[in-house]
């Protein structure tokens, strides 16, 4: 089973938050686009994204 779309929305938002479609929509629909196929689970795809590093958190220097 693959992450449907809608899941992979759900999942993407809340760990980047509910602006990401509106703040970068080129990148997170390439995003979503691909992660589609590559997880079967929202979970799965949180856990990868955290392996990546790519949350940003508050007060992280830049």
């Amino acid at each position: 089973m693959s992450l449907t779309h809608d899941e992979a929305n759900s999942a993407l938002e809340a760990y980047f938050g509910p602006d990401l479609f509106t703040t970068e929509p080129t990148w997170s629909a390439v995003l979503l686009d691909q992660v589609t196929g590559m997880y079967d689970s929202g979970e799965e795809l949180r856990d990868g994204l955290d392996l990546m590093n790519l949350r940003v958190e508050a007060g992280a220097p830049r």
